[in-house]
């Protein structure tokens, strides 16, 4: 038997085709697909750098005393070091807000089922985020797990380039701490509408209820417990 174009998904459906509006050209976009676009913000606004410490305790070949011209053990300068703690700092952020989503998936899923509808009729364009960085129309919760897949993949991508010798140059590390900085908001998102469909939370409602917070809020005929932290 001979055959053409199969495709074998293990685990996953082939999802049908999004109609609305055509797929661009980099789904879910990894770091070099994207770079081009970057430099030329990062040359036409350069960084500014006021280092907060002029050596690098990265690794165990240091520490290293990146003063004037100097330069590290594996190549480095003080310009590329603050970039690469600057894309660390965005791979902390963009984790913290990942591994948030993802607890809050799964936790939703083993709850409420994999299928719990994610459409939200009184909303223009529902996911923005997923739709546009990654490429496709999620229909239930199961299927922002695809984004967060990829949220991880890149987080690990970047932090990987920030190993010792791995990367020497301050606006590459820019250009990644720009990726994350996209995948964060992406991995905010996917947070917000898994518990906006799971618990049925106002949908574009511009009359939802708010709920007052803060100090004002406190019934003082009752015991009040703060937590901080």
């Amino acid at each position: 038997m001979k055959a053409k174009s199969i495709e074998i998904h293990i685990g996953k459906i082939p999802r049908e085709e999004w109609k609305e509006e055509p797929q661009g050209p980099h789904p879910m976009p990894h770091l070099k697909d994207l770079r081009d676009w970057d430099m030329r913000l990062l040359k036409k606004y350069p960084p500014f750098y006021a280092p907060f410490c002029d050596m690098c305790c990265l690794c165990t070949y240091g520490k290293c005393d990146l003063t004037g011209n100097a330069r590290g053990a594996c190549g480095i300068d003080l310009t590329a070091q603050q970039a690469r703690i600057v894309a660390i700092a965005c791979a902390i952020g963009c984790a913290c807000h990942a591994a948030h989503a993802r607890h809050l998936v799964h936790h939703l899923i083993d709850k409420f089922g994999p299928n719990v509808e994610l459409e939200a009729p009184d909303i223009a364009v529902e996911a923005p985020l997923v739709r546009l960085i990654c490429g496709f129309k999620p229909k239930t919760v199961k299927d922002l797990e695809l984004a967060l897949d990829y949220v991880e993949e890149q987080i690990t991508t970047v932090l990987a380039a920030a190993h010792t010798g791995q990367e020497g140059n301050a606006l590459d590390f820019e250009s990644k701490a720009l990726h994350l900085g996209m995948c964060d908001l992406l991995g905010m998102e996917v947070g917000d509408i898994a518990q906006i469909a799971a618990w049925n939370f106002p949908k574009g409602d511009p009359e939802a209820p708010l709920v007052e917070i803060g100090l004002g809020a406190i019934d003082k005929e009752k015991p009040v417990i703060l937590m901080i932290g």
